[in-house]
């Protein structure tokens, strides 16, 4: 029977040894080619006068012409996201008064922001009469870029070959 023995070490080589693990960790964790995400939450404010809630009015607003928002180039590394965002479609159909109600990131917030201010509606209206409606539009992310590591050391497994026991097809146009 052999016997194990151990070897004393002394604690200030394990001091030493935690003080570089930690170091290692926080070092890691920090690389910019990881982003963490800033989610933001805000308060509804109340209703300005001559304004309607969706639900208060008899025909709701229908986009005309809707615009997707850019996904921000800085959250590359996060593959989705969403943003939800207040607005005002006035009686000419022109958006007033968007705002970020809640979003995974300030980032998603600002792009949806952007592009729904762009958006065009037929108003909502009361009575057959266009009327200034307030509403609230989800916007989800989902990253055009993919995540492969900047160093290009990922590549495709399969070299572009389809999966196994699928077959390739080339469709003719008619």
């Amino acid at each position: 029977m052999t016997r194990l023995h151990t070897i004393p070490v002394p604690t200030a080589w394990i001091r030493c040894s935690l003080i570089l693990l930690v170091t290692a960790a926080i070092t890691g964790c920090s690389n910019p080619e990881y982003v963490s995400e800033h989610p933001v939450e805000n308060q509804i404010s109340p209703l300005k006068a001559g304004v309607y809630s969706i639900k208060a009015v008899d025909v709701r607003p229908v986009a005309t012409r809707e615009v997707e928002p850019n996904y921000p180039l800085e959250l590359a590394s996060i593959l989705t996201g969403k943003a939800v965002v207040m607005f005002t479609v006035r009686s000419n159909g022109k958006v007033e008064d968007a705002s970020v109600v809640e979003a995974d990131d300030v980032l998603f917030g600002e792009a949806a922001v952007a592009a729904v201010r762009k958006w065009r509606f037929r108003p909502a209206e009361v009575k057959g009469t266009p009327v200034d409606c307030r509403m609230t539009l989800p916007f989800v992310f989902t990253s055009p870029y993919g995540y492969y590591p900047r160093d290009g050391s990922t590549s495709d497994p399969s070299n572009g070959a389809p999966p196994e026991g699928s077959h390739q097809t080339t469709i003719e146009p008619r």
